[in-house]
Parts: C-alpha cells; structure tokens; sequence
C-alpha cells in the first residue's frame, strides 16, 4: 500500500477541520449563521442590475427581503442569463462568472447555471464538513484511494457567445482550490479518463484504473444505476479488461496525446491479473467487494426514485456500506449527510435556505421549519440567484441541535427522476410534440411513462399502428436528448431509449385507470407524462391492439 492516500486524507482532513468547526457552531444556532449568509448575499448583489431592480440597498432584514425580491424559476431568470451568457458584467452579482455550469429547465431543453468564486466557496462550506465526517467516522477510507465518478466524459471544451467557459473540470472542483490537487492524488481512477471520446472507452479505461487499485476504499457516484451499469460493464469487458491490465495498454484506440497522458495513470498490474484470474476465472464474482476488498464505503443516491435502483448495487455489493447523498443541485447546495443523524443536515453555512410551504406559498426560514412538515426549497446563493425555486421537495425528519434534517421527497414540478433526467411534464409535451411534427406520425393518445425493467427507461404509449410508436418514440427520445440531464443519463447508459408501446383506444384504458385509483371521470385529462410506475401493468396488460 502506498503511504501517499494516507498522507494526502490527513492533511484534507486537518483542512477541513475550521469549515467543520463553523458547521457545527452553525448547526446549534442556524438563524445567525443564516442571517449572515442573506446579508453576505445582498451587499454582493447591492451594485448589480438585478440588485438595483429590486432594491436591495433598502433591505435590512429577511421579512424585507421576502416583500421585495420575487420567488423565482429558472425559466424566470433565463432573460437574465441570457445577459450573463452573452459577456454582460454584474448582471446577477458584482462577482466575475468564472464559468457556467449547464442544467434543465422546466419546460426547456439545456440552460446554465453561472458560477462564482462565491457561489464555490458556498458549496466547500458544504462539502469539506461532509469529506471531515466521512474520513474521521470511517477510517478505514482515509487509508485507500476513492473513486469519484467522472462524469460527463468527453464534453468537449465550449464557451458561450460572450467567451465564458462551460462545465467545471470535474467533482474535486466542489472543494477549495489548495484541496483539489491532494484529493486528486487520492484518486483510483486519473482524471485524463473523462478525455476519452465516447462513454464506452471512458468505461472501460475507468474499470482498468479499478481493477488496479487494490487499496480502493471508497466510490462516491450520483446515481446508483451508474453503479450498476459499471458492474455490468466489467461482467462483459472482463476478460479484456485482465488482458490490457496484464500488459499495461488500453486496448481500445486512443489519440496519441490522450494515450500518452494516461500511461502513467494505468500501469501494468500483470501480477494483480494473475490473481483476478486464479480467483474468479472468466467471470467477475456477483459480489464486488471480493474484487476490491478494502472498499469500505459507496456513496449514492438513496432516496426518491433512486430507492429503486438500490437493491441492484446492494447484490453487487452486499458487505460495502452505503451512504447517502445529501440534496445537491447545479444551482446549490440543500443538505449533508452525516453519520449518526437519521438525515442529512440542511446546509446552514452554505446559502440562505427558505422552505416554501406548498398549502399556502408561505416562505418559512429554515431554523422554523415544522418537524414533519413537507416543503419546496428555495435558495438565495453567491451565484446570483435570489429565492430561487429548486423544485425540489423536502420533509423535516427531525433536528441535529437547532437545525433540520431533511429527507428528499421528489420534485414539486411533478417531475420523474430515475436516474438524474430530472423529466418535468412542460419539458415531455414539448418534446412529444416536436416529435409529432417532425415525424407525422397522428397520434391523439401519446403520454410518457417511467419503468424500471430491465433497464431504466420511458414507454411512450401512443395510440398509433406499432411502426407509428416506434417511430414515435424513438423521435420522442432524440427530443429529450436536447435537453441536459437526459442526455447525461443516456449517454453514462444509466438510462433506455425511449420505447414505442401502441395503444387501442388509449383514452377509455387510461380514464378508466384513473377511475379506479378515485379520480372523477369528468376531470381526468390525459398528461404528456405520468411519474407513477405501473402504468405497463394498465397498457400493456390490455388485449393485443387491433388498430384500424
């Protein structure tokens, strides 16, 4: 084992130890800690064009804040980016956008999200407490090298019209700049992976950096189907992948400058392959952990539909502990986990955090927050974006001294989420419409629906010959490949493609459906998306369509 892990968690740890003090103080008084954040946020926002549109040299106090600054979207916000797109200066904030990171929007396809030094420093006031609790609870991580997935590989370096870079580098870029280059000496697998130009070589170039690191400790992805879908990959690839490890070559075609900076990032292991292959034989065992026996720890998505997706990594994985994340946007940090609390912890020293009451719209600050109680989270943060809606949803499950801890409910957008696509209702039926148009395909009963076998994915139920669904579909799916997070879990393979089911008489099937779960008759319409699972059950349970 090499000291270097060792040595680089140590010191990360006694780096992270100040914002880890500050957390705890704030977790005891929340309401300060808050209110120093608000006023942090409109003193840099005071000279900017949105600052001086609502006022903010007149706000003293957060009851002033609410009656002056709007509750927002980010389809609210969009002409505002524009401007910050296009090169504008203290559109948003005085601060400089040193780059913008892309998202969705409800009903668009791709929008950015414009990153500052502040809006960085308020995520590492979130993570370095987090990375402290996870080294100091969990030792055993501390002496082997993690894996943080790389995600999105291969996007290719872009800018936007006013010469703003697009996309950080990669995860290390949530931690302060003196940490990203020790974390990144801790890394299994050499960030010059994600230079590879397609999803199947970064795959594969990734599972060669795992299958040699013996001394892995630690996998920290988003999605957990992202796990699965890299399990799957080294049950296919498996024999290969002992093939290039033995000799030390990629075995897939590289450019030369790629392959030459990943040399010294994948080195021969012939004697790690011999023993793979004594252990196993031709295939990799159904449990992971025998492969990497140090792995102490998988950090994913738990809650929502990522529940779902959970018992597939637990089989591959069934003596690792799994973590789950806390509520992390583009936009923002909401939440952290951390061990002993029954939920992740709100993020008081990161962003001024309201909770939205969804009976009434009433904003509640976070230190009030009911125990029990189910709110939408809105965030004021030093990127420039004031109340700004997350649409995501939040129950409190209780307190960690004075501070709530949350649990993930879903989206108040009413959007599905299987694997991070984040696909809103506005979003399908603009793409189902786009569809209808390119392709003519005639189509009065067309609604999406998730489900989660055998991959994750969407059928399009269509009222419309089989050819005319498929076509159908597979236009539908091109659509919603416009839009960013789906297009990130289809290109990581976390994802389907879109599958075409035709429909007789859809309508009477789908109300009658709806009939039998309560709903008036008279007040059902048919959605461009439904977010419940079953709906194959109600479809595809019918007779064979005979359409005319």
């Amino acid at each position: 084992m090499s000291a270097l892990p060792l040595l680089a968690n140590a010191v990360t740890v006694a780096g992270a130890a100040p914002a880890r003090a500050r957390f705890a103080a704030a977790l005891r008084d929340p309401a300060r800690a808050q209110r120093e954040i608000l006023q942090r946020a409109l003193r840099a926002g005071r000279e900017s064009a949105y600052g001086r549109a609502h006022g903010f040299a007149a706000i003293r106090h957060a009851a002033d804040f609410a009656e002056r600054v709007p509750l927002v979207t980010f389809d609210d916000l969009a002409p505002w980016i524009d401007r910050v797109a296009g090169g504008e200066a203290g559109v948003l904030t005085r601060a400089p956008v040193r780059f913008m990171e892309p998202t969705g929007g409800s009903s668009g396809y791709r929008k950015l999200v414009p990153y500052t030094s502040g809006l960085l420093a308020e995520f590492s006031a979130a993570t370095m407490p987090w990375l402290f609790d996870l080294l100091t609870h969990r030792p055993a991580l501390a002496r082997g090298r993690a894996y943080w997935a790389i995600t999105p590989p291969a996007r290719a370096p872009a800018r936007t019209p006013g010469a703003i870079p697009v996309g950080m580098q990669d995860d290390a870029d949530y931690f302060p700049a003196p940490l990203r280059a020790l974390l990144r000496r801790t890394l299994a697998v050499p960030a010059s992976v994600a230079l590879a130009r397609d999803v199947a070589t970064c795959r594969h170039l990734s599972l060669l950096a795992l299958l040699g690191a013996t001394d892995l400790a630690l996998m920290s992805v988003w999605s957990p189907s992202f796990l699965s879908t890299l399990a799957a990959a080294l049950d296919e690839g498996w024999e290969r992948l002992l093939r290039d490890l033995e000799r030390g070559a990629p075995g897939v075609p590289l450019p030369r400058a790629i392959a030459s900076r990943l040399r010294r990032g994948l080195p021969a292991r012939p004697d790690v392959a011999r023993s793979l292959r004594a252990r196993f034989g031709a295939r990799p065992p159904e449990d992971l952990g025998l492969v990497w026996t140090r792995l102490a720890l998988v950090s994913c998505w738990t809650e929502g539909h990522a529940a779902r997706a959970l018992s597939a990594v637990r089989a591959r994985f069934p003596r690792v502990e799994i973590q789950g994340k806390g509520l992390l946007a583009t936009e923002g940090v909401v939440s952290i986990p951390l061990f002993g609390a029954s939920a992740p912890a709100a993020a008081v020293t990161s962003h001024y955090l309201e909770l939205l009451d969804p009976r009434d719209g009433r904003a509640v600050p976070i230190h009030a927050a009911d125990a029990g109680g189910t709110y939408e989270v809105a965030l004021t943060t030093g990127g420039g974006l004031y109340r700004y809606r997350l649409r995501d949803l939040v129950r409190v499950e209780g307190r960690l001294h004075a501070t709530p801890l949350l649990s993930f409910q879903g989206r108040a957008d009413r959007a599905s989420d299987l694997a991070g696509e984040k696909l809103t209702p506005a979003l399908a039926e603009r793409a189902i419409a786009d569809a209808v148009r390119a392709t003519g395909v005639d189509a009065p009963f067309a609604m999406l629906a998730p489900v989660f076998a055998p991959e994750p994915h969407y059928r399009l139920y269509a009222q419309a010959t089989a050819a005319g669904a498929g076509e159908l579909a597979a236009a539908v799916d091109r659509e919603l490949r416009r839009a960013h997070h789906y297009a990130l879990c289809r290109s990581l393979g976390q994802l389907g493609a879109v599958r075409g089911v035709p429909v007789r008489d859809a309508h009477r099937v789908y109300e009658r459906a709806c009939a039998e779960r309560g709903q008036r008759a008279g007040a059902i319409k048919p959605p461009a998306l439904e977010c419940a699972p079953g709906w194959e059950r109600v479809f595809e349970d019918e007779p064979e369509p005979v359409l005319r």
